[in-house]
């Protein structure tokens, strides 16, 4: 009599154990459905942080070139040929990354002490997605700068 409850006990302890044999489609479609769910978004965060990424690149190369620019055309003196009304175009490569990149600069006379140099930075390509930057210089012929 002892020896046939153990065995029912036993048999109930295992019973749960047996019956479970492993998970449904439902569950695993639902935990696929989940996983997929989370990859996409990674991937879209990343995409997005690589895009952002060379935007900043292309922003601090732009800068460079045009602070090295302003520095030329201040050194060069109020007389110089790339200070002279009108509009100049410069072709730059970086030599770093190879961009081909377009240095254009419109000098205006503001008055006849004072002269304006817009410069825009753009790249070379015109299927580039990176768009243009600009920065404007006010040259005084009595501050030399």
């Amino acid at each position: 009599m002892i020896g046939k409850i153990i065995d029912k006990k036993k048999i109930r302890l295992r019973s749960p154990l047996v019956t479970f044999k492993g998970s449904s489609l439902l569950e695993v479609t639902i935990a696929m459905g989940l996983v997929f769910f989370l990859l996409t978004g990674l991937a879209q965060m990343l995409a997005s942080s690589l895009l952002i990424k060379q935007k900043a690149d292309y922003h601090r190369l732009a800068a460079d070139i045009i602070s090295n620019q302003f520095e030329r055309l201040k050194s060069a003196g109020v007389e110089a040929p790339e200070l002279s009304p009108g509009l100049h175009q410069e072709p730059i490569e970086d030599p770093v990354s190879g961009k081909k990149l377009l240095l254009n600069w419109e000098v205006t006379e503001v008055n006849t002490n004072l002269k304006k140099v817009c410069l825009s930075l753009y790249p070379a390509q015109a299927s580039s997605r990176l768009t243009e930057v600009r920065a404007t210089l006010y040259f005084s012929r009595h501050l030399n700068f």
